[in-house]
């Protein structure tokens, strides 16, 4: 990108990371850089995913999904899996107006970003997302819809990150790369290591580790980025723990603690757990895609896949940690008072776990 349609690069107000790009292109596509350009999960979802090499046509699905107000992630994902249930004959070219939705094909692809937008055709389908398009369509297209909670994966891959498929499956928000740990940045010693030994992360873990130090390691980093998100803080930015702790207190003069800011975080997964549970989300729903527990066919990640036993066991040890019931996963009471929201309890009609 950088040797052919970068423009520049833009950011917030001030930001040293400059982490938005903005490309242009005069053919065969006209791409205006008002629309910015792809980032690494748009590049992936269009590109890998669909098995598209073209980046002009990868910079104009991203123009696209910007004018219409589409995510990137989901848009990519969803094509993606219309282009797996074209090839397995789930669907044909009768369901899609005669379009031959198959991997590789960049014309197809944008064709089908802009009937989405316009919920034409199988657009209309597809438009509400994977989960739901597999369930209209039937004949065995659930298996290939690859979402948790209904919110497709986004661009990293849980055989390889397995404490963030522990992440995935959690997550209140289903497949979400930004509220869980990165297993890969805890794999070695380095700065983000070095800072979370503050918290008594203290050692490397394997990238396919998935004792009790990984599953810990996943509660503190779940509990914080909930933080991080109430505080509208940046991912991006390598703040340290303690840093977090100084903003916080230059910003609003409290001298808050790296262990209360924590527990600001947890408060706010439990409420989110809570209120999931009201609306008919529990444990069943904690899941990862079966996909996930085969072994990859190809590739350098070839013969790697999640034990099922160990994954499950993990998640338990998840609830276990948090103070949540093993029945639906609901907080304790006694988890509810120590953060303070008692009160949360009133929405499960009194009733929350033992």
């Amino acid at each position: 990108m950088k040797e052919t349609i970068l423009v520049t690069e833009g950011s917030c107000y001030a930001c040293p990371v400059r982490c938005k790009r903005v490309v242009s292109v005069s053919e065969p596509y006209q791409v205006d850089p008002v629309y910015g350009g792809p980032e690494y999960e748009t590049l992936a979802s269009f590109g890998s995913n669909c098995g598209i090499d073209d980046l002009p046509a990868i910079a104009k699905a991203s123009e696209l999904c910007n004018a219409f107000g589409l995510d990137t992630i989901s848009t990519g994902v969803t094509i993606a899996f219309a282009m797996e249930c074209f090839e397995r004959g789930i669907i044909g070219e009768r369901d899609t107006g005669g379009l031959k939705l198959e991997f590789g094909d960049a014309s197809a692809m944008l064709q089908l970003v802009d009937m989405i937008a316009k919920r034409e055709g199988i657009g209309d389908i597809l438009a509400e997302g994977v989960a739901r398009a597999a369930s209209r369509i039937g004949n065995g297209a659930e298996e290939f819809a690859l979402h948790i909670k209904g919110q497709e994966l986004p661009m990293h891959e849980p055989r390889y990150k397995q404490g963030l498929g522990i992440g995935y499956a959690i997550s209140p928000k289903g497949a979400d790369h930004t509220m869980s740990i990165h297993d890969s940045m805890y794999a070695a010693e380095g700065p983000l290591l070095e800072g979370a030994k503050g918290l008594g992360l203290l050692e490397p873990l394997p990238l396919d580790d998935l004792g009790p130090d990984k599953v810990r390691m996943v509660v503190y980093h779940s509990c914080w980025h909930q933080l991080i998100d109430s505080l509208v803080l940046c991912n991006f930015m390598p703040f340290t723990y303690d840093q977090v702790s100084e903003l916080v207190g230059a910003v609003t003069g409290w001298n808050s603690t790296v262990w209360e800011l924590m527990k600001v975080g947890e408060r706010c997964l439990a409420m989110t757990r809570v209120f999931n549970i009201r609306e008919g989300l529990g444990k069943k729903d904690d899941l990862l895609p079966q996909r996930f527990f085969s072994p990859l066919p190809a590739g350098p990640l070839q013969g790697v896949s999640i034990d099922k036993d160990k994954f499950e066991l993990a998640k338990e040890t998840f609830y276990s940690m948090l103070g949540w019931d093993g029945i639906d996963g609901s907080p304790s009471q006694g988890k509810l008072q120590e953060l303070g929201i008692e009160w949360v309890s009133d929405y499960l009609g009194g009733k929350v776990g033992d």
